[in-house]
C-alpha cells in the first residue's frame, strides 16, 4: 500500500502531476518566507522581554532552539505554509472584521495590542489580501484560509488593510498551536536545519493542515445534510 500524499489541498482530477509548488510561485514563496521570518523575529524579541505569551500556542523552547544562525532562514524559505495564524479558518470572524474595517466609521478593535504585533499583522494581512485577490488556492495552502475568508478579504478595499490589521492583530497565535508534535519537530529542525529535517517538517505541516481542512469540510457538510433531511 502506498502512503497517502501529505497534501494540504486535494489534487485536481486527472493524471497531471501536482504538488504544493504548483500553487506557490517563486514570488509568493519568497513573500511567505519573509513573513515567516518576521514572525520568528517578533517572537524572539518578545521572548527576550519575557512577553512571548502575547503569541498563544508558541512554546518558548521552539524559539530557544533557533540558535543556529541560519536556522530560521533555512526553515522559512522551504515551508509552503505560515508558522502563524490569525484565525484564517474562522470565516465568521473574518467576515465581521472585514465588514467593520471597511465601514465608513470603523469602530476600534476591542483589545489594545503591542505595536510590533500590529506591524507584523499588517504585513501578514497584506499578503493574505494579495493572494485572495490573485491566487486564492495559494492563500488556502499558505494560511489555511476558508473559502469564505478568502471571499471576504477579496472584497476589502486596499485602503482598509491598515484598519483590518489593527483589528485582527490581537488574534495572532502560533500555527498548529495544539499540535505538540509539530513544534517538537520544529525544535529539532531548528537545532539541525539540514535538508532532511526541513523536508520532514514541511511534510508534517502539510499533513496536519490536510487533516484540519478535511475536518472543517466535514463540519460544514453536517448542517446542510441536517437541513435537507
Amino acid at each position: 500500500m502506498h502512503p497517502q500524499p501529505p497534501l494540504a489541498l486535494a489534487p485536481p482530477a486527472g493524471t497531471a502531476e501536482w504538488s504544493e509548488h504548483s500553487l506557490l510561485d517563486a514570488p509568493t514563496r519568497g513573500a511567505l518566507g519573509s513573513v515567516n521570518q518576521a514572525f520568528l523575529a517578533l517572537a524572539t524579541e518578545l521572548a527576550d522581554e519575557g512577553r512571548l505569551k502575547l503569541i498563544a500556542g508558541l512554546p518558548a523552547r521552539a524559539i530557544d532552539s533557533l540558535i543556529h544562525p541560519q536556522a530560521g532562514e533555512r526553515l522559512c524559505e522551504r515551508l509552503p505554509y505560515a508558522l502563524f495564524d490569525l484565525r484564517f479558518g474562522d470565516a465568521g470572524f473574518w467576515e465581521g472584521e472585514v465588514a467593520a474595517a471597511g465601514g465608513v466609521q470603523d469602530a476600534p478593535a476591542s483589545a489594545a495590542c503591542d505595536e510590533r504585533v500590529v506591524a507584523f499583522a499588517r504585513a501578514a494581512v497584506m499578503l493574505a489580501w494579495h493572494l485572495a485577490q490573485t491566487r486564492p488556492a495559494a492563500a488556502r495552502l499558505a494560511f489555511g484560509t476558508s473559502p469564505a475568508t478568502i471571499a471576504a478579504l477579496a472584497r476589502l478595499p486596499v485602503a482598509a488593510v491598515e484598519r483590518l490589521a489593527r483589528r485582527v492583530a490581537p488574534a495572532l497565535t502560533a500555527r498548529f498551536g495544539s499540535r505538540a508534535r509539530f513544534w517538537l519537530q520544529f525544535e529539532g529542525c531548528a537545532a539541525h536545519p539540514d535538508d532532511r529535517s526541513v523536508d520532514e517538517l514541511q511534510r508534517l505541516g502539510l499533513q496536519i493542515q490536510g487533516a484540519e481542512s478535511a475536518r472543517q469540510q466535514a463540519l460544514q457538510r453536517r448542517p446542510r445534510r441536517a437541513a435537507t433531511a
